[in-house]
């Protein structure tokens, strides 16, 4: 079985499996489906970086993230705190180690970064289930996404010509644009049918803010393995590497849809 067929199979199963948990199951399976995949990218983030700390600074952070994810599970507030710990623990060990230990600050700079690059977008997602058509809103950037990378990536493959940056040579710039334009036809379709009360401008807006965002989320974690030396950051999902290879482009482009959300709700 070839590379590509692999890819289509498998993107081809997680959609059905995403489109049964989000439609009919209990929200808290969706939260909890998105807890593992926040403890699963973390781990690969790690992997790519390899701070050179204690492996229990790490692990506390993966304990740190299922609490946070426990506090927004039982609909408490108190998952806002959960983020200054991913900080002050770190921090905390590097004060009282230093200068036994041959730690250097960068070190404590990945620690900290995983958990605000993975688990806060992460956060927000879990939490728009909560708002009014929330399950609409998480299938309209799944699907706002989903379109802008598979027509980026043949757009780039049967078209590409220029290159986009060369941190990551294989997108170009007509992946790009081919990517954005099904950002926004897919985004305006969606709002056309399920989200009739808002105008066709703002959410073409809103199509082209997560377009961007999601490319740049791309590349930043094409940046990241390729300063890592590594091609994918797990094997999890078969033809696409890993679930931060697969959720790259979200975790910058969640954000954006939530920042739009609440200023809806003004």
């Amino acid at each position: 079985m070839t590379m590509h067929m692999k890819r289509v199979i498998t993107a081809f199963i997680a959609i059905l499996f995403l489109i049964g948990v989000i439609k009919y199951a209990p929200s808290w399976v969706f939260i909890i489906l998105t807890l593992l995949a926040a403890l699963t990218s973390l781990n690969e983030f790690y992997a790519l970086m390899k701070p050179k700390i204690a492996e229990k600074t790490v692990f506390f952070n993966y304990v740190l993230t299922a609490i946070l994810f426990f506090f927004i599970l039982v609909n408490r507030d108190f998952y806002i705190a959960i983020f200054s710990l991913f900080v002050i623990f770190p921090l905390a060990f590097f004060i009282f180690t230093y200068p036994k230990s041959h730690y250097k600050i960068g070190d404590i700079g990945q620690i900290i970064m995983g958990p605000f690059y993975i688990c806060l977008p992460l956060t927000f997602l879990a939490i728009i289930t909560r708002l009014p058509q929330g399950h609409m809103w998480i299938f309209f950037i799944l699907a706002v996404i989903f379109a802008g990378d598979t027509s980026s990536f043949y757009c780039g493959k049967f078209f590409g010509k220029h290159k986009l940056t060369q941190i990551s040579p294989g997108k170009t710039w007509e992946g790009a644009i081919g990517g954005l334009i099904a950002n926004v036809a897919c985004a305006t379709l969606f709002g056309y049918v399920f989200f009739t009360s808002l105008s066709v401008i703002s959410i073409m807006v809103l199509g082209i803010a997560i377009g961007i965002s999601g490319q740049i989320g791309d590349v930043a974690e094409s940046m990241l393995k390729r300063i890592s030396n590594i091609k994918d950051s797990g094997k999890i999902l078969p033809g696409h590497g890993g679930m931060l290879d697969r959720i790259d482009s979200l975790l910058f482009a969640i954000p954006v849809l939530y920042i739009y959300l609440s200023y809806q709700q003004m």
